[in-house]
C-alpha cells in the first residue's frame, strides 16, 4: 500500500525508481534509459558500467500476508564494461 491506502502500481513504482536514481548525486550516473514496454531501467555509470533494473510485481500485498514466497526472491543485475 502507498499513501492513503492506494495499491502501488508498477508504473508508479518505475517512476519513483527513476526519480531516486536521477536524484542520486553520489552514484556518478551518466545516463538513465527507461524501456517502459519491457519494464527495464538501464543505468550507465561514469566508469562505463551498465546495470539493468527489471521491474515487476511479484505478488499482491494481500497474498504476501499469507505467503512465504518472498523468501525466494533474488535481486539480479547485469554489469557490462566498456559500454559507451
Amino acid at each position: 500500500m502507498t499513501r492513503k491506502g492506494i495499491k502501488m502500481e508498477l508504473n508508479y513504482f518505475k517512476d519513483k525508481m527513476f526519480d531516486l536514481l536521477n536524484d542520486a548525486d553520489n552514484m556518478e550516473i551518466r545516463d538513465i534509459v527507461v524501456n517502459d514496454r519491457k519494464n527495464v531501467i538501464m543505468v550507465q555509470l561514469a566508469d562505463g558500467s551498465v546495470f539493468a533494473l527489471e521491474c515487476r510485481r511479484l505478488m499482491s500485498a494481500q497474498k504476501r500476508k499469507t505467503s512465504a514466497a518472498m523468501g525466494n526472491v533474488r535481486v539480479c543485475w547485469m554489469r557490462n564494461r566498456g559500454v559507451k
